[in-house]
């Protein structure tokens, strides 16, 4: 019995799998460049404002 339900469970898997529709070649690019972008941005905007506070503690620790 439990061999039956194993084989229902796998045909409906493949039978959604054709279903679905995958992104173009493009797209896939496209949006792989902008994540990219992204987290480049914020390691900047992170990074920057870590320099930033270090330099004020720094500045705060010597006074």
């Amino acid at each position: 019995m439990a061999r039956i339900a194993a084989f229902g469970y796998l045909k409906s898997t493949v039978e959604e799998g054709r279903k679905v529709v995958w992104p173009t070649r493009e797209t896939v690019v496209r949006h792989t460049i902008m994540v990219v972008v992204s987290v480049a941005v914020a390691v900047l905007i992170f990074a920057s404002l870590d320099y930033g506070l270090k330099k004020l503690v720094i500045l705060a620790i010597e006074r």
